[in-house]
């Protein structure tokens, strides 16, 4: 009983401290004390912006703030991609990070069927033949029949294609260094594991579920 007092002492000693390091009070948060926990030398957590207004405890009130929060930052974090990627494709053949997805992809195979190449890329059918025939008519993929299924069409890379890619590849690292940003070493591999873990999460939905409804997706992939 002794030691479980003395922990919740320590505990008010440490939200003191957080308490203190803050420029102001109303900016403590769980996820900072958390931070401020875990990397006590490591003030980055001071530098993060408060998306939220006057009424969060309202909203608060009526979801889940931490999932929301999530779901939000995520898509910033992506729109801050296409924004660094854009510098490094203003002058290149290869317009979109879409376009440069497919290319890497066809890179790493001698070639695909259409479906495969879409599919691999989290795209529905019509946006990913729209890219697929836009890379085409730049001469950086070919198309051909499918010598199994005559149904089906398989693409490739064109040297063109190879070109394209090997010119910026050294550019786009940079947009992969600057991504990160200040992250610990530590840190990148927890993110690394953790979005790999809801990428498995997410295609099998993509690929078997995603026709159904959301609150059934929901029911048998979280609540089962």
């Amino acid at each position: 009983m002794k030691t479980k007092y003395l922990l919740i002492k320590q505990l008010i000693d440490k939200v003191a401290e957080y308490e203190q390091v803050l420029p102001n009070s109303d900016d403590m948060s769980l996820e900072g004390f958390s931070n401020f926990i875990s990397r006590p030398n490591d003030s980055s957590f001071l530098q993060m912006r408060n998306l939220s207004g006057a009424l969060e405890p309202d909203v608060q009130k009526r979801g889940n703030k931490q999932e929301t929060t999530i779901a939000i930052l995520v898509t910033f974090i992506y729109r801050y991609a296409k924004l660094y990627a854009k510098k490094v494709l203003q002058d290149s053949s290869i317009s979109t990070l879409d376009d440069f997805s497919y290319l890497i992809l066809l890179l790493t195979h001698e070639s695909l069927s259409k479906t495969e190449l879409i599919q691999k890329n989290v795209h529905e059918k019509t946006t990913g033949m729209e890219i697929i025939k836009r890379l085409i008519k730049q001469n950086l993929v070919y198309q051909f029949d499918d010598e199994v299924d005559k149904r089906s069409q398989r693409v490739a890379i064109t040297e063109d294609g190879k070109v394209a890619i090997f010119s910026i590849l050294h550019k786009l690292e940079d947009v992969s260094t600057i991504m990160t940003g200040n992250l610990t070493e530590l840190e990148k591999n927890s993110l690394n594991a953790i979005l790999k873990k809801l990428d498995h999460f997410h295609f099998d939905i993509f690929m078997n579920e995603r026709n159904k409804p959301l609150p059934e997706i929901i029911k048998t992939k979280i609540h089962s």
